[in-house]
């Protein structure tokens, strides 16, 4: 993977400097080395279809990758200069092709009952999208805006995952895979503080308390109904879509959820003055830092096997986005299946509250690309396009927060390499500012739009179709 982003990285800084049939026969040759298990069809398909998985163990194979890993691979990854990287990688083309060539007749003759050789030529050649927005509180709302550019140029994600804000506003991604942005600017627009957050005390049932209790369902769950009334159900989303949540350990408290909100004085009857509730938060912002630790909270994807894919979706992110001591999202409505689901998933994880993806995985590439491994999408050739809006900035609504980012940038530093483009958005809005006003909204959606119509011509380069050379 490293040596595939590295070689067109520089294809796209040297445009020309090689020709097609050798930028062809180069990325063809990196991505042969790369190829285990896929579903035969699930490229061309941009999904998974009704076929199984073949996994490709073949001896030529082996030694195929360890040339290219021995000879290819460090023209590519030891070469600083762009230009000199394309060089040293043609100069040892002609050993590579000639076992690519080779490699590829053994496989295709060892799975003629599996595959055919255009469904090989079409994983090895395509490229599929694969969506990681991370969690940022109100700075992630850039990602509207990105995710607008990114439709208006072709791209579909295949999947996406998300964090806290990262999985609220990728669950709208996810809802159509031709999405509608100007009728969810609309939406958002429409939608009220009160509706959303408010100071009510409610006995913490899956999830943690908080200064204010987050109403998601009450918000936005109007978008995400069948026209019969019923909640949508992850299964129900055009577009695959997993959340990322942090489960916190049972002990790792001390006390239990109502316990902690009585030891942090959580619980209020009536909503504090703004002075009051900024305090508040900046002080259960100080103590939050104590949840950036495995040892207190477990990464849970829900969406990820049989029993969570039964998940509201609605809920799936709203306990996402549900900051520690800061945002407490719960299932108090009547809701018989939700609640036999979550009292499964918090025996099974031995996990005493659902609390924000963020603590345990803010922008969760390495979690995507396992997934991808476990078929979610089918193709195993997928691009990981990750939005990360809580990195250390200087402006004022980011400056206060810079310890907790600095942080999750360590935590992010993590999943790098399984990135195949970071973009780290800047400006945001403050995380802070969870529910902006109309004028707010448009102007970080402006933002996402530049930034990604700025990223997108290296996106493009990676999806060009590679053709076989022969």
């Amino acid at each position: 993977m490293r040596t595939e982003h590295r070689l067109v990285e520089a294809m796209h800084e040297h445009p020309g400097l090689l020709d097609r049939p050798t930028e062809h026969a180069l990325r063809y040759a990196v991505s042969l080395a790369q190829l285990g298990t896929f579903q035969p069809g699930a490229a061309a398909a941009g999904k998974r279809v009704a076929r199984p998985d073949v996994s490709v163990r073949n001896p030529q194979l082996d030694r195929f990758r360890q040339l290219v890993l021995d000879h290819l691979a460090p023209q590519v990854l030891h070469t600083r200069h762009p230009s000199r990287r394309l060089e040293g990688a043609a100069s040892s083309l002609g050993r590579v092709r000639r076992a690519a060539i080779e490699t590829r007749e053994a496989v295709i003759a060892a799975h003629t009952q599996d595959f055919s050789a255009q469904e090989l030529d079409l994983e090895l050649g395509q490229k599929t999208l694969v969506s990681v927005a991370g969690g940022g509180g109100g700075a992630g709302y850039v990602y509207i805006g990105a995710w607008e550019v990114l439709q208006n140029a072709g791209h579909v994600p295949a999947y996406v995952l998300g964090s806290s804000i990262g999985a609220v506003l990728g669950l709208f991604r996810a809802l159509r895979r031709a999405g509608d942005f100007e009728e969810y600017m609309s939406f958002a627009k429409s939608v009220a503080l009160d509706q959303v957050l408010r100071v009510v005390s409610f006995r913490a049932r899956y999830g943690l308390p908080g200064v204010l209790r987050l109403f998601l369902h009450a918000g936005i769950g109007s978008q995400f109904r069948h026209p019969d009334g019923r909640d949508l159900r992850l299964d129900d989303l055009e577009i695959p879509f997993e959340s990322v949540v942090a489960g916190v350990r049972r002990g790792a408290l001390g006390e239990s959820p109502d316990q902690y909100a009585r030891s942090h004085h959580l619980p209020e009857d009536r909503r504090p003055s703004t002075l009051a509730l900024r305090a508040r938060i900046a002080s259960q912002l100080v103590k939050m830092v104590g949840f950036f630790n495995p040892m207190m909270v477990r990464e849970i994807v829900i969406g990820s096997d049989s029993l969570t894919r039964q998940f509201d979706c609605v809920d799936a992110a709203g306990f996402s986005a549900a900051i520690p001591g800061i945002l407490h999202y719960d299932v108090a409505r009547d809701d018989r299946h939700m609640h036999q689901v979550l009292d499964a998933l918090m025996d099974r994880e031995d996990v005493v509250a659902l609390v924000d993806g963020g603590v345990a995985n803010n922008v969760p590439a390495n979690t995507a690309f396992r997934r991808v491994q476990e078929g979610v999408v089918g193709t195993r050739n997928c691009y990981y396009l990750c939005f990360d809006s809580l990195h250390p900035q200087t402006t004022l609504g980011h400056v206060w927060l810079q310890p907790i980012e600095r942080i999750v940038a360590l935590q992010v530093a993590l999943n790098e390499r399984y990135m195949s483009q970071h973009i780290k958005f800047a400006p945001t809005l403050s995380p802070v500012h969870l529910l902006p006003n109309p004028k707010e909204l448009d102007r970080a959606v402006s933002w996402g739009r530049a930034q990604m119509a700025r990223e997108l011509p290296l996106m493009q380069k990676f999806f060009e179709r590679v053709e076989f050379q022969a």
